[in-house]
């Protein structure tokens, strides 16, 4: 139970927060309701976490060799704890870098080496992660809009924009599986407890969602930039092109970055408003998380350990 209860907080914790950057942009823009939302999660979620997260498992679990059960709770309790304080303030913010924060200050407080080559190469991917979100959701949009005024009809347009939403979530929902739970579920896999285990996080994840997501759902789905049908396809669906380039390297990025990365700079090369004084607020957010998390890690090593 030292080891699972802080597992099973932070699969609900990634579902209070990151869950928002799966399907925000679909609840923002009216074309899912939240309880569907919510069930779209539970099932590509549990999909994302058995069959498309292996090689950030593997990345996570190598960090984390050295590290008794005792102390592997503790990184994910200061994880999951920084999680949920930023979304009570109805912030997205980055579970994978709260992860990787408090493993590290796990790591400094232990003794542990720190593989620094490996945090590195995670920390620029999750520079470049929200650009190349970016690029992607402007190219989708590029070529996505055009097809759309082909469409003849309100009733398939309407039809054919609602499919593509509900895909591009279901998609984001595959990734989050796939990323960021996955950091908890290789944790878990270097002390040797896999397989079913992942179906109780994968549903605890989407209790998450159930009870303490909707806040982050409207900030991200709402109060970015404006979002119709097209634009929030577009989004998704490069935010989603983004986390998937990012798993087949093995590296856990924030899909929350990448979606946040998306909306704004579609909406800027729209010309639409870009509430510039969220995103600050936001970018503060990743930066303080996984400092936060680190130096709760660290202190409760020490005191505990």
């Amino acid at each position: 139970m030292i080891l699972i209860a802080p597992a099973l907080f932070m699969a609900w914790a990634i579902g209070a927060n990151d869950s928002a950057k799966a399907v925000g942009t679909a609840v923002g823009s009216g074309i899912i309701g939240f309880k569907r939302a919510v069930m779209l999660i539970g099932v590509f979620v549990m999909l994302g976490v058995f069959l498309g997260g292996a090689g950030v498992s593997d990345t996570i679990s190598g960090m984390s060799e050295g590290m008794t059960r005792n102390q592997v709770g503790l990184v994910l309790f200061s994880a999951a704890t920084s999680v949920t304080l930023a979304s009570l303030w109805g912030k997205p913010i980055s579970t994978t870098q709260s992860i990787i924060g408090s493993l590290v200050g796990a790591s400094l407080a232990l003794g542990i080496p720190v593989d620094w080559w490996t945090v590195g190469k995670i920390a620029a991917a999750w520079v470049l992660s929200p650009l190349v979100a970016a690029f992607f959701a402007v190219a989708v949009y590029r070529i996505y809009s055009p097809l759309v005024k082909r469409i003849h009809g309100l009733r398939n347009l309407e039809l054919t924009q609602k499919w593509l939403v509900f895909t591009a979530a279901a998609y984001s929902s595959f990734n989050l599986g796939a990323n960021e739970l996955s950091n908890v579920a290789g944790l878990l896999q270097s002390l040797g407890i896999d397989g079913p285990f992942r179906l109780v996080l994968a549903l605890t994840l989407a209790l998450g969602a159930l009870t303490f997501s909707y806040n982050v759902m409207i900030t991200v789905g709402r109060d970015i930039s404006p979002l119709g049908p097209t634009s929030a396809f577009s989004s998704q669906f490069g935010a989603s092109l983004a986390v998937s380039a990012a798993n087949l390297l093995g590296l856990p990025v924030s899909s929350g970055q990448a979606i946040v990365g998306a909306i704004s700079g579609l909406g800027l090369y729209k010309g639409e408003h870009v509430n510039t004084g969220l995103l600050l607020g936001i970018a503060r957010g990743w930066v303080v998380a996984p400092i936060a998390a680190g130096t709760l890690s660290y202190l409760l090593l020490l005191l505990l350990a």
